[in-house]
């Protein structure tokens, strides 16, 4: 169910030409490498995130049954991935853009002793056959892709028919307030909270508007998806409708 709200413009959708696509970046804003990803580690990897992450992972494993594939489209540290995979129900797969990202998640994988495949890759052009996954999962970065339509292209490509896509990220009308109380909830230091605060604002002009998520879904062979607002955010569910029988 979509809330109502005010609508407030988001930043401009960038143009996805399709000349010198090898050479542009899959991203926008800085690159997610070496210090910058592993500072990001540090700050998101707290016990009360980690917590959050498990009950979100036993939320969405609830929801599927045994052997359903499950795909995290940008999943930094693999933090949320290594959770949904503890419980050996699903084939959980990722796919991160960041090198360093890649072998943070693979490691953190490693020592939680699941089985949990990391791949180096671009959300505009995932390297799965079509209809691989049963769900896919975008937490925090969609409004990072360079190329956003060509991304949910992509998601409804690699879903199975009857699978969802779920996209979580702010939204370009979060209030300040709401920031700061994130922020609070992390349970930070006083330097740690004040960088992750100036990283959201920052992060808050990139982001994208409800109205432009309808425009991506409706231009998708998705032809459409369902909106809810949250504090600082929003959560888009994009389906792959089944094709009617004969």
């Amino acid at each position: 169910m979509t809330e109502s709200a005010p609508q407030v413009p988001g930043p401009p959708i960038p143009p996805e030409s399709s000349s010198g696509r090898d050479r542009e970046p899959g991203y926008r804003g800085v690159a997610m490498e070496g210090f910058i990803a592993r500072w990001y580690t540090r700050t998101r990897g707290t016990p009360g995130q980690i917590a959050a992450w498990a009950q979100q992972a036993a939320e969405l494993a609830s929801e599927l049954p045994d052997g359903s594939a499950v795909l995290e489209v940008a999943p930094g540290p693999g933090f949320f991935a290594v959770e949904l995979a503890r419980s050996g129900r699903l084939r959980v797969s990722a796919l991160e853009i960041s090198h360093t990202f890649v072998e943070i998640a693979r490691e953190n994988a490693r020592r939680a002793g699941v089985a949990l495949a990391v791949t180096a890759g671009d959300a505009a052009r995932m390297p799965f056959p079509s209809g691989t996954f049963d769900r896919i999962v975008c937490q925090a970065a969609f409004k990072n892709f360079a190329r956003p339509q060509a991304a949910v292209d992509e998601m409804f490509r690699v879903l199975t028919p009857g699978g969802i896509a779920l996209i979580e990220d702010m939204r370009s009308d979060a209030p300040d307030a709401a920031i700061q109380a994130e922020v609070r909830a992390m349970g930070l230091g006083r330097f740690r909270a004040w960088m992750t605060r100036r990283a959201l604002l920052g992060l808050r002009r990139r982001a994208y508007s409800r109205a432009q998520f309808e425009r991506f879904a409706e231009a998708s062979p998705f032809r459409g998806c369902t909106v809810e607002l949250q504090p600082i955010g929003l959560r888009v569910r994009l389906h792959r409708y089944a094709a009617p029988g004969p």
